[in-house]
């Protein structure tokens, strides 16, 4: 049901950058590549995947940090969705950050 659901609002391309998988009966995980894009387009792409699954999940976008930390500053300082309960980076990864999504 979420990959049609995203399947009707992004492109063959955007689709390809996802990952979803069921960590459980009641939990999805998402795993979003914004390798490459620009800040305004990783914005624009992460908020279309929150405000268009509807279920709570967790997202993990990577956006590596080794050519540049634009798309990991920009999730830290400013990015925001009234859907969002939780965000942090990986303290394990600087090119991966973590965000829980509530319905």
């Amino acid at each position: 049901m979420v990959n049609n659901r995203l399947r009707m609002v992004f492109t063959d391309e955007e689709i390809n950058r996802l990952t979803i998988s069921e960590v459980d009966e009641r939990r999805i995980r998402i795993v979003a590549d914004v390798h490459g894009m620009k800040c305004s387009q990783a914005r624009r792409f992460i908020n279309n995947i929150i405000n268009t699954v509807r279920v709570a999940f967790q997202l993990i976008v990577i956006h590596g940090y080794n050519h540049g930390t634009a798309i990991k500053d920009m999730l830290a300082q400013n990015f925001s969705n009234t859907h969002i309960t939780e965000k942090h980076a990986d303290p394990y990864n600087q090119g991966v950050t973590h965000m829980l999504i509530a319905a």
